[in-house]
This record gives structure tokens, sequence and C-alpha cells, in this order.
């Protein structure tokens, strides 16, 4: 095997991650065979504390890695080094000196600002210089080996994520609040809760305190049972690192190793728990910590930046959920004398975490209210109207934050996510005897009387009264407010939209509001403020949802098997088509991954063009499948659709990207396709795709 052909090989293993599946010894081994030396080690970081030693030798696996060596050097420095005289050098181990170490080339694995560990060339058995190719193409390695690391670990970060979201999402959506002065009720659910996340983040033990409210909770896992410690005000707790946490107000996300940094030692519950990692995630209002949670691990494990987020969310959800069932109990099982004070505590809770539309259920609220006295309505039902106003935008606690507080316009799936809120507001309130009579109002308020609304598309006649009345309010006050991607209109510009929306609002209404709206709307003096967009801090958490890749709204691998076997099922004639990028690792590297991330994007943008194209699924990182049932020959239509991809995305790339207008000669694709045939599977066609792109580029070499 020539040289060129021993390097292809070696990146290739990379950049499929075969160490995942055969682990790092048969990589290395090619390594020190390319290189011609007695062993090639790969020293990866597990965590601050500890290296994992990998070799192309069996024999060296898993050797210990002294505090003082060559590869910690490398990582600490994020600098080449080569040392020619192992024995006499200051890196000399009297293990690795016996075993015959004569000189060694170290590079480090790294991407971006990560650091994943060391790559090394070792000789025993002579002290020959590494020459200056050979370092260059060692870091050439070290670089893919890097970039593959560095996707590995996203891709676990990311399934962690999105398992969160959607535990957090089943069970918010399949239980009610509890009732928050049922402290029996209240423990039990906190726990049901904090057992969740548990048993997702597969942690030792989950905490979380809420001091304001004296709530104080443990769930701990021994032996595979999780048990629970319920506190309410108990001085055991000013022992908690969590209680120190929201006593000094600390707003920063602490990993138990920066403890100290913060003049906080470790509790009794850590050490009674035998703790070896932890996450500790303060929730802030108004600048200051008003939750803490924490998250503690029986084992050393890798707290990367998607980590935080996902458990960040997980409190300050746990967080939002309480305020609210506190809310809504106070509203259930209170006679209100001054029912507007409690109702503002609506408009506080929404207010902190969507500022994008403070005072927005108050000013509908107002809104329906007026326009429900215009109609005749009864004082009584005209607070009904009222109550649903300030309820209607409830559910938007069960929607993720990077899609409620996206400051620009939302995508088509960013959309379908958050058109759930009504159902959300529906679930939450349905089952409160108070609120049975304006449920339905709430659930339909985004209804539009020509059936293009949802959740249900209903026609005019299907809408309850309420619902209509909200419709107007809520369109009224969303199009005289500011927001981050447009300004607010004016107040006649605004009257006359919803005269023009037509059929898509109950004009028998709107003809009688008119200059009832226009009077509430000066009226509102204490929240016209409200009306203005005023940026505030935001917190990037939740990237991805559920079955549909994140970057380009496809589906993913299972979605896409599972979709396609139904053409089997129906005994459809039909192709699997295989499309991938080519050099895409290349192109992330020579150009950057926003490049790279470009053309993913703009690729599926294209493939999604074609009506010929169905089920278009993002499989890989640089490969989509797609299934093919045209009466176009399917040879000839790998050739066209190549061409049209080809020419959509180096277009768009020289619009975009001005720096570089050769787009064309760096970006190319590879198509195959297999035909079904009874018998086969869709897996089967899959594989035969990938293997046919194997074939041809084993005839290239």
């Amino acid at each position: 095997m020539s040289k060129q052909e021993q390097f292809l090989k070696i990146i290739e293993g990379l950049h499929n991650c075969a160490n995942r599946r055969d682990g790092w010894s048969p990589i290395l081994k090619n390594i020190a065979e390319f290189f011609n030396v007695s062993s090639a080690f790969f020293a990866e970081i597990i965590d601050e504390n500890v290296m994992e030693c990998y070799s192309s030798e069996e024999e060296y696996n898993n050797c210990k890695i002294p505090k003082m060596s060559v590869a910690s050097e490398t990582i600490k420095t994020k600098d080449s080094i080569v040392v020619m005289d192992y024995e006499n050098s200051k890196y000399s181990d009297g293990f690795w000196s016996d075993k015959g170490v004569k000189c060694i080339a170290s590079v480090p694995v790294i991407f971006s600002d990560r650091v994943f560990g060391a790559l090394q060339l070792v000789r025993f058995d002579e002290s020959k210089k590494f020459s200056a190719r050979q370092l260059e193409l060692l870091k050439a390695i070290a670089r893919v080996m890097s970039f593959a690391l560095y996707y590995h670990a996203k891709a676990k970060s990311t399934d962690t994520i999105l398992s969160l979201m959607l535990k957090e999402f089943e069970f918010f959506y399949n239980q009610k609040l509890p009732d928050y002065f049922d402290k029996i009720e209240l423990e039990r659910w906190i726990s049901s809760y904090l057992k969740n996340i548990l048993n997702i983040t597969k942690a030792t033990a989950v905490g979380f305190v809420f001091p304001e409210e004296n709530i104080y909770a443990v769930v701990n896992k021994t032996n595979n049972n999780s048990k629970n410690i319920f506190y309410t005000d108990n001085d055991e707790v000013k022992d908690w690192i969590l209680y120190k946490m929201w006593e000094k107000s600390i707003g920063d996300v602490i990993e138990a190793s920066q403890l100290e940094d913060y003049g906080i030692t470790h509790s009794n519950l850590m050490r009674n728990f035998q703790i070896k990692s932890a996450l500790f995630v303060p929730v802030k209002y108004n600048d200051r910590v008003i939750v803490a949670m924490g998250f503690g691990f029986s084992e050393p494990i890798n707290i990367d930046h998607d980590f935080k987020l996902a458990l960040q969310n997980s409190a300050a959800h746990l967080a939002f959920m309480l305020v609210a069932a506190k809310n809504l109990s106070t509203l259930n099982n209170k006679l209100i004398d001054t029912e507007e004070s409690f109702l503002e505590s609506f408009i506080l809770m929404m207010e902190a975490r969507d500022v994008y539309t403070k005072g927005h259920s108050k000013r509908v609220a107002l809104y329906a209210k007026a326009i429900a006295k215009a109609l005749g309505y009864s004082q009584k039902d005209q607070d009904l109207i009222y109550l649903a106003g300030i309820l209607h935008d409830i559910g938007k606690i069960g929607i993720p934050d990077n899609i409620l507080l996206k400051p620009g316009k939302l995508t088509p799936n960013e959309y379908r996510i958050i058109k759930n809120h009504a159902e959300f507001s529906y679930q939450i309130i349905k089952n409160i005897k108070k609120f049975e009579d304006i449920a339905e109002f709430v659930r339909y308020h985004h209804e539009r009387c020509d059936g293009s609304g949802y959740p249900k598309g209903l026609m005019c006649d299907e809408i309850p009264e309420g619902a209509r009345i909200l419709a107007i309010a809520d369109v009224f006050d969303a199009i005289t407010s500011t927001r981050p991607y447009r300004k607010k209109l004016s107040v006649d510009r605004a009257l006359d939209v919803l005269i023009e929306m037509g059929k898509g609002l109950d004009q028998s209404i709107v003809a009688k509001v008119l200059e009832v709206l226009r009077e509430s709307y000066y009226q509102i003096e204490d929240y016209q403020e409200s009306r203005e967009f005023v940026p505030e801090e935001i917190e990037e958490i939740r990237k991805r949802i559920f079955t549909t890749d994140y970057m380009t709204g496809l589906l993913r691998r299972k979605q896409f098997i599972e979709k396609a076997s139904k053409y089997i099922d129906e005994h459809r004639k039909f192709w699997v088509f295989y499309f991938d990028i080519k050099n895409l690792s290349y192109l992330n590297y020579s150009y950057s991954m926003d490049i790279g991330d470009k053309i993913i994007i703009h690729t599926a943008e294209a493939l999604k063009s074609l009506k010929e194209v169905k089920l278009l699924a993002r499989v890989e990182p640089d490969a989509f499948y797609f299934v093919y049932e045209s009466d176009i020959e399917p040879a000839v239509f790998a050739v066209d659709i190549k061409k049209h991809v080809k020419a959509y995305v180096t277009e768009q790339l020289s619009k975009e990207e001005f720096f570089m207008s050769s787009w064309r000669r760096v970006i190319n694709y590879y198509v195959s396709f297999s035909e079904y045939i009874p018998g086969k599977t869709v897996e089967q066609m899959m594989y035969e795709c990938k293997q046919k792109k194997k074939e041809f580029e084993e005839m290239l070499l």
C-alpha cells in the first residue's frame, strides 16, 4: 500500500468514527505504520484530572500518564513538542525509560478552543529525528481527529438536550399542575419531576431549592432505587451548596471543582451521596438568584456548554411551573376580594419568561373586556372574558425558549411548535372549576372565521364567541406593539388591518368595536411603555426539537426508515437515493464550519425544491437520503439532480461569501441509488447506496 493510500485510510477511519466501533488501537496502528515508528499514542482528556492512554500496541493501552509528561505539557501549552533524548529530558519517567523510549513527537488534538488530548509518535529503538514534513502530517491527522471527536461530543450533548426536552414536554403535558397549597401533593409532584430529570441525566442525585417558598428537595439514586428528601424550612438545608448559592446570590453556573473559588465548601449531603462531579445551576430574576438546582454524578463526567444549557433549562422550567402552580392555586382556592392584584401575578410570570410580549396578556384582557361591554355582555361575563384574556397565553410556558424568545421571524418548523401553546393553555386550566366556562375561549383564540386558524381549523360558526373576541383583541395588541423583527402599527393602520383581514376575523364584531378599540388603546396608559421592545438578557437553550434535524428541519434516520418502509408495505416501485456532500470535513477545515453549515443548509434547500424528492432526510453530517418514484430513469435523474444542487448551492454561496467566487471548483457531490426489489428492507437499500460510494472511492484510489 502506497503512502498516499495509507494516509487516506487513516483519514477515512477518523472521518467514519471507526474508533467508536473498533477502539483507538487499529487507527493508531495505521498511524505508526505510516510514520514508520515503534508506536503511536493518544492521550485523551476524560476530565480535568484524568487522562486515558490509548496505543497502537495493546500492552500499552490504559498505561498511567505521569503528571509531568510530554502529553500533559502538550495539552497545557496547546503546542507541539519534540523530545529527542527522552531519558535525559525533564519528562523522563522510570516506567517509560525502562521500556526504552528514545524520542517522542507530540501534537495537540484541538478543535477551536477545546483540547481533546495529545497525539504522539514514539521511537523505542533509535533516536532518529522527526522531519518537518512528518510533523505537518501528524498535525493534519490530529486536526481531523479533533473534528471527529468534536462532532461526536456535540451529537452526545444534542441527544441529552433532546431527551430532556421530550421528557419535560411529556411530563408537562400529561400531568396537571399540583395544588400548590396541598403540601403532600406538591411534594409528590416535585419529587416526580426531579426523578424524571434524575433518570434522563443519569445523575446520582438532583436537588432543588426555592428558599423564598420554603421548598428544599433532593432525589438520589441508591441501588437503582430513587429516594427523596423534602424539607420546608429546616436548618439542615443551610449546609447545602444550593442554599449557599442562593444566600450569596451567585448567578454563575458552577462545577464542583470551582466551589472553592466562590467560598463554598462541600456539603455533608454531597459527601454522603459520594458525588464525584456536579453542576450547580442558578435561576435569576430581576438580577437576583431565586432558585438553584444541582446535579450530582458518582463518576467524573465531561460537562460541556450544551449540557450546561440543558440542565440550566430544567431548573428554569421547574421554577416557572411552580410559579404557575402557585398563581393558579391562588385563583382557584381563595375568594378573591381584589381580583386585579391576583391577575397581575400572571403578568409577572409571563414577563419573567417572555420579555418581548411584556404586558401583552394584560392588554388583551382589557381590550377583550371592552369589546364584551360594547356587545352588551353582563358584568359577570365581561369579567370572564377579562380572565380568559389574562390566561390565553399561559401555555407558552411549555414552549422551548429558543423559539419563544427568538428575536426574529419563526421558521415553519418553529411556528408548528409554538402553535401548541393554545392547547397547552387549555390543558392547564380545563380541570379548574372556576375556569371551565372560559377554557374553550382560551383553546380557540387562534382559530379564524375562514378556517385558516389552529389548532382545529374551525369555521366561524364553530368558534365560541368568546374566542372570536379574544382573537380580535389578540391581533389588535400584537400589531400595535413593537416586536424585535418589526415596528408597531399606528392605531388607524391597525384598525384598517382588522377590516382587511376580512373573513379571518368575525367582521360583525369588528364593525361594532373599532372606536372602542381606539379609545381603549389610549386609555391603557399604565401599560403603554410595554409596547416598546426592550432588549434583555436571553438564555440560549434547547436548540433541537424532537425528531427533526435541527439544522435543516428534515427527517432523521429513524423517521426516514419508518416512512420509507410504508412504500414497501404498499408494494410501490421506488428507489432510495443517497446524496453525499464530498469532502465536507475538508471544507469545514479549509473555510470554517460556518461555510460547511451553509453548504448543508443550501443543499437541503435545493433538494427540497424538487418535487421528485420524497421523504428527504439528513442522516449523516454530510449526507442525505430520499425516496424517488418518478418515470424518469434514475441514472438520468442522478445526473440532473447533482447539477441542479451544485448550481443552486454555488449561486447562494457566491452571493453570501464575497471573498470567494469560485465555489463551483470546491463543491461537489456523490449520488448513488438502490432499486426496491421484493424482499429488501429500507436499511438494506441504504446500505447498498453506501457500498456503491465505497466501491467508487476505492476505484479512484
